[in-house]
C-alpha cells in the first residue's frame, strides 16, 4: 500500500469509529467497515487474568475469542506470545496447530452453533516492547490473506492501539472514552513503559515498581498508572530523591 492509501485508510477508520459512537465496542465494528473482512475482535492482556475478549463485531467472533482465552491457545494467543502476526488459512483446519482450540470449535458446532471456518489474521497490539493484546480479523473464504490485506491489518492494529491508549489516558479530549470499562490494562502498560524509560529497567521490574508504589501509598494499581501517565508520579532519580 502507498502512503496515500494508508492515509485514506486512517481517515476511513477514524470516521467509522466516530459513527459507531467512539466506545470500545465501536473498534471492532470500525475494522469491519474499512477492511475486507467478515468480522473482527480485540483481546487485551489483563495483568491477572491473561488475555480477555474486549469487543467483537458479532457472536461468532465472541465464541472464537472466548475459546482462545479459555484454553490459552489459538492464533491470537500465539500472536501475543511471539509478538508477530499469525496467519491462518482456515479456522476449520486448525487442529494440527492448536488441537484443543479446534476441538472446542468443532464441539460448539455439534451443540448448535454455526460452522466456523475461513481465514484469520491475528495481529499483536503493542506499545513499544509491551504487548497489550491482539486484533483478530476474520475473512470470508478459506485461503491465506493477500499481502495488501495484511499490510492494512497491521496499520489498523496501530490505530487501534493508539485509540486504546489515548482513550484511557485522556478522557474527554476528543478521543474515545471507555465509560463501559474499568481503567484499561493499556494505561497500566503505558505507565510501565514510562517507568522503563525513566529508570532503564526491565519490564517485569517496572511492573513491580508500580505495584510497590501502590501498596506503599494505599492506592490501586490503576490509580498509580493513571498518575504516571499524567506525569503526577515519576520514578526517575530526582523523583526518588524527593
Amino acid at each position: 500500500m502507498s502512503v496515500a492509501q494508508f492515509d485514506h485508510l486512517t481517515d476511513d477508520f477514524l470516521s467509522a469509529l466516530s459513527i459507531g459512537g467512539g466506545g470500545i465496542s465501536a473498534l471492532a465494528d470500525a475494522c469491519v467497515r474499512v477492511l475486507p473482512v467478515r468480522r473482527a475482535a480485540i483481546l487485551m492482556r489483563e495483568r491477572d487474568a491473561g488475555l480477555q475478549p474486549w469487543c467483537a463485531s458479532d457472536g461468532v467472533a465472541v465464541l472464537v475469542e472466548t475459546v482462545q482465552t479459555t484454553l490459552g491457545q489459538g492464533p491470537a494467543v500465539e500472536a501475543v506470545t511471539q509478538g508477530v502476526p499469525v496467519l491462518l488459512a482456515d479456522l476449520a483446519a486448525s487442529g494440527e496447530r492448536w488441537p484443543g482450540f479446534a476441538a472446542e470449535l468443532a464441539r460448539s458446532e455439534r451443540i448448535g452453533h454455526p460452522r466456523i471456518s475461513g481465514p484469520m489474521v491475528a495481529v499483536p497490539l503493542h506499545l513499544g516492547a509491551v504487548r497489550l493484546g491482539a486484533l483478530d480479523l476474520y475473512g470470508e473464504h478459506p485461503g491465506l490473506p493477500r499481502p495488501a490485506m495484511i499490510s492494512a491489518g497491521l496499520h489498523i492494529a496501530d490505530l487501534v492501539t493508539a485509540q486504546l491508549v489515548a482513550g484511557a489516558a485522556q478522557p474527554g479530549r476528543g478521543v474515545p472514552r471507555w465509560r463501559d470499562q474499568p481503567l484499561t490494562s493499556g494505561v497500566i502498560h503505558q505507565a510501565a513503559g514510562m517507568v522503563i524509560g525513566q529508570l532503564g529497567i526491565r519490564a517485569a521490574d517496572a511492573y513491580a515498581r508500580l505495584r510497590a508504589y501502590a501498596f506503599a501509598h494505599g492506592m490501586s494499581l490503576a490509580e498509580v498508572a493513571e498518575s504516571v501517565v499524567a506525569n503526577r508520579i515519576r520514578f526517575d532519580a530526582d523523583a526518588d530523591a524527593d
